[in-house]
């Protein structure tokens, strides 16, 4: 009972391993996404990724790949999921009556995947704000799989963590 109990506590600490590096990294993207390497002298906007890959470290989705990187001895997906939405992938003017009330950052799935999360809609998008959002799904197994003949009892996780971030367009 006791040695189940420290396996349970191995795989409760790497639960919050996981989720704590889940937020730092969606954080850390669309903290980039937003702000990029702006200065006063340049000010450009970073690519969403390239390729459908989180191999691209200059672009948002592969900062969040990046970070997650020390984690992939226990995925079982090949990588985590980002989708970036960022004006780097265009805005959609919302319309009613007629009348543009908004715009909404277009979004991409790395790897190519069927991720379609929808972003807000910013209420200060007439104003030149620019809502970005990163959304990370990220599935894994639990390092100390515990098994009762062939009934899972820690079954994988799958962690979904969303964070926007206004920036002036």
């Amino acid at each position: 009972m006791l040695l189940g109990m420290a396996l349970f506590a191995v795989d409760f600490g790497y639960y919050f391993l996981v989720a704590s590096n889940l937020v730092t990294a969606s954080r850390n993207a669309v903290l980039y996404s937003a702000q990029g390497f702006s200065t006063p002298s340049q000010q450009l906007i970073p690519s969403a990724g390239t390729a459908g890959s989180l191999s691209d470290t200059a672009g948002v989705a592969g900062i969040a790949g990046g970070d997650l990187s020390t984690l992939s001895f226990n995925l079982t997906t090949p990588n985590p999921q980002v989708e970036v939405c960022s004006k780097s992938n265009g805005l959609t003017a919302i319309t009613s009556s007629g009348s543009t009330t908004g715009y909404k950052t277009n979004c991409t799935t790395y790897p190519s995947g069927a991720l379609s999360y929808t972003p807000d809609v910013d209420p200060e998008s007439l104003n030149g704000m620019v809502l970005n959002r990163v959304d990370l799904v990220y599935t894994v197994n639990f390092p100390i799989s515990m098994k009762f003949f062939t009934f899972n009892v820690i079954p994988p996780a799958t962690f979904h963590w969303v964070v926007e971030m206004r920036a002036v367009d």
